[in-house]
């Protein structure tokens, strides 16, 4: 294990002046050590392929989630067990669920360890968060796309027998607290709502794998989506979009040139079809809603869409690469703090899970990125 030093406050209370120039230790947890969170929820997921995973990690280091509480309780006895990998098994939300909690017990785990340095003088050691990595197992699985995930027993024990393994840094947006790789609001959370609805409605055992899979989303777009839209049956986002941070505007007319913009410069003010914002390209699928997410490090793709549904699907081809351009109907900044005002409240939806419905957001770059393990088999060594 590594360690690094940070300074402490003074503990004026006990009067030990030498707390403020002795350094608290950080330690790095062992990479070596890796626990596998499997949410049997997931598209891909049953008991074989869990019994497979036990076999290469062992039953100890596999946490089988059917829960939100199995969830919030697996991440919290990782932490306490000092795992330095973390791989996750299911779809973007997953991995997002289990980042926001892993961090939020490391980051109450180390309050309490300063805490107790600070009033009582006891000498305490503090934690980092763990390398993750993540199994194709979802049903978008927009990471995988990024880091090469492939077949999930194939990564799994590559992860497990290298020694030396390739990561890449990957920033992550703060929304209320939680974060996530992409949010939005509009199309893409009518689509998810409409989706999630159509799935509860089939238990037929032979249609619920094609349900539950690309095919599904098209489904739920032409059965329910477009229909409301045309119907006005779901309203249009109204919305005063604020840069409170560096941006800049991408210009489709000028060779996606990026134009520097002011903090507090109004983004945009009006109707529009979709808000949304990614640190990562994808979707799932291959689907590349967001093309400028990795221009600059620690900022993201704001897009705002106010394309119909027929003129979404007459250009879904060059939509889907992420080649689409539109100076009147498909505006691209790329963003580090924005906030949101909606007229109405709107669904929302965070690394594709819904999170209810808001009427104000604020979307901006959280402080630290995510370490996400490289799989594509190229990138053996860091």
């Amino acid at each position: 294990m590594q360690a690094t030093l940070i300074s402490a406050k003074p503990n004026r209370e006990l009067n030990t002046p030498n707390l403020s120039v002795k350094p608290l230790p950080i330690t790095k947890p062992d990479t070596s050590r890796v626990a596998v969170i499997l949410n049997r929820n997931a598209r891909r997921v049953n008991d074989k392929l869990a019994r497979r995973i036990k076999e290469i990690v062992g039953g100890d280091n596999l946490f089988y989630s059917r829960t939100l509480e199995d969830a919030e309780a697996y991440a919290r006895e990782i932490v306490r067990r000092g795992y330095g990998t973390v791989v996750c098994g299911g779809g973007d939300g997953t991995l997002a669920r289990s980042v926001n909690l892993i961090h939020h017990y490391i980051a109450q785990a180390n309050a309490w360890r300063a805490d107790r340095y600070q009033r009582l003088g006891q000498w305490q050691t503090l934690i980092t968060n763990p390398d993750f990595g993540f199994l194709r197992l979802g049903t978008g699985n927009a990471l995988g796309s990024l880091v090469g995930a492939s077949d999930p027993i194939q990564d799994l024990e590559f992860i497990t027998t290298q020694q030396s393994r390739s990561r890449r840094s990957v920033s992550m947006i703060d929304v209320e607290g939680e974060r996530c790789f992409f949010t939005g609001l509009g199309y893409d959370s009518l689509v998810l709502n409409d989706y999630n609805w159509m799935c509860r409605r089939i238990s037929n055992p032979l249609t619920r794998p094609l349900m539950e899979s690309v095919w599904g989303y098209f489904a739920a777009v032409l059965g329910r989506t477009i229909p409301n839209v045309l119907w006005h049956q779901a309203s249009n986002l109204t919305a005063k979009i604020v840069t409170l941070g560096e941006a800049f505007y991408v210009d489709p007319d000028n060779n996606d040139a990026l134009e520097p913009i002011a903090p507090g410069t109004i983004l945009f003010e009006g109707s529009a079809a979709m808000i949304g914002a990614g640190t990562t390209p994808f979707y799932g699928y291959g689907f590349k809603v967001y093309p400028f997410s990795e221009l600059k490090s620690d900022m993201m793709n704001l897009r705002v869409a106010q394309i119909g549904p027929m003129q979404v699907l007459s250009n879904l081809n060059s939509i889907w690469k992420g080649n689409y351009r539109n100076s009147n109907k498909l505006l691209d900044f790329i963003v580090s703090d924005v906030s949101i005002e909606l007229e109405q409240p709107f669904p929302l939806q965070l690394s594709g899970d819904a999170h209810g419905i808001r009427k104000n957001l604020r979307w901006r770059i959280a402080p630290d990125k995510l370490h996400l393990l490289d799989l594509h088999r190229t990138n053996m060594y860091s």
